[in-house]
């Protein structure tokens, strides 16, 4: 039977607001023990949310503050099956009810930047910036709701990572660095909203990237040197493909034949707009 341990907490109350909120705030954290890959899972429905890898000794570190007439801390950890679970237990139809009241909550997760992980970050009505730069990802995957949410690989992640998945709302997302992730495979599925992809950094390897944005804007920004092929589906929509050629059914860029790295991609929209920058 798995073990399931629970870390040490420490917390503070901050005070109830006129509005008959309680608001508590907690610290929590745990040792490295085992520096084998863990599943790391965060959720974390409302409020402000930021996520960076940190060197100190430790698996993970969460700080959080919270409404507890609403919201349930959440920390979690099973050293048998290596799976973490970090942030909120909540009903999130509820808090969606009183969503402005509850935008004061916050969430500050670090992450050791010394054992491989499997990340997923399950998000609602945030403003998130996450910084997952010096992390070794061996997956990572974040879903959204009505969110603001930027992403950043702002160093180099120190592992190969098999998969990166993007699932949006009514959503506003931002990935920088992209070319440090070390990822061979993108997929985003987006409902409305705005998806920006820039693949700064140093790409090494080839990468295919799967787009299914139902209505925004989806825009892949990335160095000339790399070879694009892009297959498109789409209604209704606008597609800036400044530098691209089309042979039979897809756009190619003049160096597809001669690029040493590869980027193959497959979009598809409705009402949308679709642009590839590629920057020298």
């Amino acid at each position: 039977m798995a073990v399931l341990a629970r870390s040490v907490v420490l917390i503070a109350v901050t005070g109830a607001s006129a509005a008959a909120q309680s608001w508590r705030t907690m610290d929590v954290s745990r040792q490295v023990r085992d520096s084998s890959e863990h599943s790391v899972r965060v959720h974390f429905p409302v409020g402000r949310f930021s996520l960076r890898a940190t060197s100190d000794p430790v698996l993970y570190s969460m700080q959080l503050r919270y409404d507890e007439d609403y919201m349930r801390p959440w920390h979690e950890y099973d050293a048998e099956s290596r799976r973490v679970t970090l942030g909120v237990d909540a009903d999130d139809v509820r808090l969606r009810k009183h969503r402005r009241a509850l935008d004061e909550a916050e969430l500050e997760v670090s992450l050791s930047d010394a054992v491989p992980m499997d990340l997923a970050l399950e998000l609602g009505a945030t403003e998130a910036r996450l910084d997952v730069g010096g992390l070794a990802l061996s997956r990572l995957r974040v879903e959204t709701g009505a969110a603001d949410a930027r992403l950043d690989f702002s160093s180099p992640n120190k592992t190969k990572m098999r998969r990166l998945d993007i699932r949006l709302g009514a959503a506003t997302f931002v990935i920088r660095n992209l070319g440090n992730a070390n990822v061979s495979s993108i997929r985003v599925e987006g409902g409305v909203g705005k998806v920006d992809l820039d693949f700064g950094g140093a790409i090494h390897d080839d990468v295919s990237v799967d787009a299914n944005v139902a209505l925004g804007k989806l825009a892949l920004r990335l160095p000339a040197a790399v070879g694009v092929r892009v297959e498109l589906q789409r209604l209704l929509a606008t597609f800036d493909h400044a530098g691209l050629h089309k042979r039979g059914d897809a756009y190619f860029s003049d160096n597809w034949d001669t690029a040493k790295v590869r980027m193959r991609v497959r979009a598809e929209t409705v009402f949308g707009s679709i642009e590839i920058d590629r920057t020298p």
